[in-house]
């Protein structure tokens, strides 16, 4: 079975279909819940397959996962109809990111050593991500990292952190070490 091709296909469809009923945003909100949901709730994917449960227990608790909207549990009939259950946390990253790219929005998390304010936060991102683009942003406080930040986003990650800066220097004085030996 190809998980990919597969996957994707439903979020295509999904993606179709909820723009025609004018509801994706609500969609990507639902898809962001249950991605979530099934990361964190690792006996939900068991429970899924399991063959104790009827159909139509598993489209109710799928749609007990999250604030669902009739497009929503309407997906997860077919989902769970097609037998397709094992592939939704699949579906739902093709999902998110599908829309993501359609509404050009840039998930970008942001770790500090210490709380700030939103709009510090928001401007990092902003300019580290570019003009044009959504920025959707985590912040996320580490005090491990001393000091500065670290902004990820995508594949690209910028650490300007302290604790990234004495980890070069580790890394530049064993290499110099290593040279004297």
């Amino acid at each position: 079975m190809n998980t990919g091709v597969i996957s994707m296909r439903y979020a295509k469809a999904l993606l179709a279909y909820a723009k025609e009923q004018g509801v994706e945003d609500a969609i990507y909100s639902n898809m962001l819940q249950l991605m979530l949901t099934l990361q964190r709730v690792k006996e939900l994917g068991s429970m899924l397959v399991a063959p104790s449960l009827s159909k139509n227990e598993r489209v109710k608790l799928l749609c007990s996962a999250v604030e669902s909207s009739s497009v929503y549990e309407d997906f997860i009939r077919l989902v769970v109809n097609e037998e397709r259950e094992p592939l939704l946390i699949f579906i739902a990253h093709c999902y998110v990111s599908l829309y993501r790219v359609a509404k050009n929005i840039v998930p970008v998390t942001l770790t500090t050593a210490q709380q700030v304010d939103e709009g510090l936060c928001e401007r990092i991102a902003s300019e580290i991500v570019g003009a044009g683009a959504v920025v959707e942003l985590q912040h996320i406080v580490d005090d491990g990292i001393i000091g500065g930040f670290i902004c990820e986003t995508g594949t690209h990650r910028l650490d300007a952190s302290i604790r990234g800066q004495l980890r070069e220097i580790e890394k530049e004085f064993v290499k110099q070490n290593r040279k004297l030996v």
